[in-house]
């Protein structure tokens, strides 16, 4: 057995141990929101009731709603658009997943299914069998390594190439009629089509309703969305591998969302592979991406090329961190950055300022603070979703050094003088001005004057310091109070992606 298939069947093994009802709670209540970075503390579920029925009933009108969206540029061009799903429907979606889950895990866990996934979305307790594991955004950056780095490796010297793919523009691109005929199959799912007795219509038509009717793309950033994507995918994956069954193509293939590698011997059955990838995506809607689809020669292909250039410039075993090595790393880091664009550098080294117990690791004089804060805004320029970090070391540096009130005042100044700036293309910075509002108000400290009007529903909940989204509210609360300076989350805390040094 090789190490893909021994992490199938433990991720079933602890899928299996998981009471149904404790799924449920999960999802509505950790995997509500998107991940971490992208929206502040205050949009926080503290009460989501799983009901003992669902909200709505298929024989009547279902209502329509919109998916609250935020977004951040992943390129001059093009935007990384998360959503947050009507609360309603989010419920249902749950609901009906649970009432079925007996037929679900079969289509996850399918004895025929060679493509192994190493996406499940719901955190798992490797140590505690039955329980959930506490965190959300982390486990996934290391199922990835896991997957890319470690089990690939460890069984590349049994083949000759490796061949990589993932879905052009994937959940966009997801028609809702699709994920039923995953589910049910399509001819029995277009005999149900209005009927709604089958799992994957209800789904369908709950997934449109939360789009205000469309039937192509579902919301990025919940965790429903990512499980039904997981389901929908395991089925074409099956269908892949049962293909290439026939075909006798010797490969061992393993699949990170939408993002496919796979082992294989030679240019005939990698095409192939491709082959079959592309037709079977094709018959629900999608396709691969040709341009970030290649064949490599292993061992290249094998690692992140821009991992080994980091390493020698690594801040992880450093403690304390003087400025000038603050400053090496931080060129490297640019250099980096331009040679592999969109990759996660930037991320890496925000996140080894500061250690486990989330003390900020830098040492540095007090003429030293200012600009160590300017660097690493300028950060913010060459990856946008760097910024609520940016913010979190910020919030450390201010706390460390609280008695130069005069640096202090200056980081304030400037945030808010940044903040008026976003404000004024208040559509274009949703993404920015919801995370430089809520932590200037969470320090006491916004002296810009509010727009008199404010489009954006995020947006106004943080000024009014009350939930404005979703209002129709009975059972669940979306969003916490910003509270005194002090008293709400350190930042650090709450986008603890993954467990980071101990202190020295």
């Amino acid at each position: 057995m090789n190490l893909p298939q021994k992490h199938t069947r433990e991720t079933k093994k602890l899928v299996s141990a998981l009471a149904e009802k404790k799924i449920a709670n999960w999802l509505l209540k950790e995997g509500f929101f998107p991940e971490q970075y992208v929206l502040p503390p205050c949009f926080k579920v503290n009460k989501f009731t799983y009901k003992k029925k669902p909200y709505f009933d298929f024989s009547k009108k279902i209502p329509l709603s919109e998916i609250c969206e935020i977004a951040f540029p992943k390129s001059q061009l093009t935007e990384r658009a998360f959503g947050i799903i009507n609360h309603k429907i989010y419920h249902d979606i749950v609901w009906h997943i649970m009432d079925n889950w007996d037929d679900v895990k079969p289509l996850l866990f399918n004895s025929k299914n060679k493509i192994h996934s190493y996406s499940f979305p719901i955190p798992l307790n490797k140590k505690s069998v039955g329980a959930l594991g506490t965190l959300r955004s982390g486990r996934m950056i290391y199922e990835f390594i896991e997957m890319s780095e470690s089990d690939i490796v460890s069984e590349g010297h049994k083949y000759s190439l490796i061949v990589k793919s993932d879905i052009k523009n994937f959940y966009p691109s997801i028609y809702t009629h699709s994920i039923a005929w995953a589910i049910n199959g399509k001819e029995d799912a277009r005999k149900d089509r209005f009927k709604f007795k089958l799992l994957g219509n209800k789904l369908d038509k709950l997934f449109q309703n939360a789009n205000d009717g469309c039937t192509n793309g579902i919301a990025i950033g919940p965790a429903i969305p990512d499980l039904v994507a997981e389901i929908m995918l395991s089925v074409i994956d099956t269908e892949i591998s049962k293909q290439l069954k026939k075909e006798k193509v010797d490969f061992i293939g393993v699949r990170f969302k939408d993002d496919y590698r796979f082992l294989c011997q030679n240019e005939s059955d990698a095409s192939e592979i491709l082959s079959v990838v592309q037709r079977n995506l094709k018959g629900f809607n999608l396709s691969i991406s040709e341009e970030k689809s290649t064949i490599s020669k292993l061992p290249e292909g094998l690692f992140r090329e821009w991992t080994s250039e980091y390493h020698t410039y690594s801040l992880r075993h450093r403690y304390p961190i003087k400025y000038k090595a603050f400053e090496n790393t931080f060129r490297k880091v640019l250099l980096i950055d331009k040679k592999y664009p969109n990759t996660g550098v930037i991320d890496k080294f925000l996140s080894e300022l500061i250690s486990k117990k989330y003390n900020l690791k830098l040492d540095i004089t007090t003429k030293e603070i200012y600009k160590v804060f300017s660097l690493l805004l300028m950060l913010k320029e060459k990856r946008s979703k760097s910024l609520p970090q940016i913010l979190a070391i910020t919030e450390l540096l201010m706390a460390k050094y609280k008695k130069e009130k005069a640096v202090i005042k200056r980081i304030f100044a400037s945030l808010n003088e940044l903040t008026e700036r976003k404000f004024e293309k208040e559509k274009s910075n949703v993404y920015d001005l919801t995370w430089l509002t809520y932590f200037l108000k969470s320090h006491k400290a916004l002296t810009v004057l509010w727009p008199s009007k404010i489009d954006s529903e995020l947006l106004q909940s943080i000024k009014s310091n009350k939930q404005k989204f979703d209002v129709e509210t009975i059972y669940c609360k979306l969003f916490q109070k910003i509270e005194a300076p002090d008293k709400n989350i350190l930042l650090a805390k709450h986008l603890a992606i993954f467990p980071k040094d101990e202190d020295e």
